[in-house]
């Protein structure tokens, strides 16, 4: 299914393939270039600016990630390919570093007693103040006789 996110970068990916070189143009299969013309966006308009640099352009996040695969899978040699892949594998296990020291159960409840200050806290039991009978029966009358 071809979502409106996934059309829209592909208007984007053509504006890259038209000012690409032929060179590097011809490593990628024309069924995957053809795949995006066919599925882009008419509504959605994206100008290429040949004086700023690919980095440079203002992309779609999904449009990062295509260009991405597209260049690890047609663009790389095998060197810039291995350097490429530890780097992502790098990046991912950081990535499942900081989520599992985030959402660490051991330490999750620490993080958030030590967020608010415990001093601040009341943990004391509230005092119940037992009334007797007879002074309910005489507030009452108060309360009657007040009206």
């Amino acid at each position: 299914m071809v979502t409106k996110e996934l059309s829209e970068a592909a208007v984007e990916i053509n504006s890259i393939f038209e000012n690409m070189s032929i060179a590097l143009l011809s490593k990628i299969p024309k069924n995957f270039r053809n795949f995006f013309i066919e599925i882009a966006s008419e509504n959605y308009k994206f100008e290429y600016n040949k004086t700023v640099s690919l980095n440079e352009q203002k992309l779609l996040p999904k449009t990062k990630g295509i260009l991405a695969l597209i260049y690890r899978d047609y663009l790389c040699n095998e060197l810039e390919k291995e350097r490429y892949n530890k780097e992502y594998n790098r990046v991912i296990l950081l990535k499942e570093q900081e989520k599992n020291e985030k959402y660490d159960p051991n330490n999750l409840f620490k993080a958030k007693i030590t967020e608010n200050n415990c001093s601040d806290i009341n943990i004391l039991p509230i005092e119940y103040k037992k009334t007797s009978l007879l002074k309910k029966i005489i507030e009452k009358f108060k309360n009657i006789l007040k009206k």
